[in-house]
């Protein structure tokens, strides 16, 4: 395994904790969710992808920005400087310098994200509701 996702996984675990999980419970389709975000961004890129998972309101079963306010929690722990964005989409468009860097840590995050979501049990939604910090 990378070491850097290695380093990553204790943040995403508070983080998961914090946004996504109830009672040591994740949705699956969180599962679902950070599973198709990396080939969502090969497809499209990163900025088309974080604007499809940060929408509050969508047909989904579950918040996708929930996922995003997880890996926003992983990107803030990787920064030198006071993050002032309130979104990991308004950090990515307002960063002018390094976008390659920051892309990359922000794959790094959604895989140490992922890792950690399937060591939670997976639950249908019906049985969950996600915390709303």
């Amino acid at each position: 395994m990378n070491q850097k996702i290695d380093n990553l996984i204790p943040i995403a675990f508070r983080a998961v904790e914090d946004k996504l999980a109830t009672n040591g419970q994740v949705s699956r389709q969180y599962n679902g969710y950070i599973a198709s975000f990396g080939a969502s961004v090969v497809q499209s890129g990163m900025m088309a992808a974080l604007v499809f998972n940060h929408r509050e309101e969508s047909r989904s079963e579950q918040d996708r920005k929930a996922l995003m306010d997880a890996i926003f929690e992983v990107i803030k722990s990787l920064e030198e400087h006071q993050v002032v964005e309130h979104s990991l989409l308004d950090f990515y468009r307002n960063k002018l310098t390094d976008k390659r860097r920051l892309k990359l840590n922000i794959m790094d995050a959604a895989a140490a994200i992922k890792l950690v979501i399937r060591t939670f049990k997976l639950v249908e939604e019906s049985t969950v509701s996600t915390n709303s910090n």
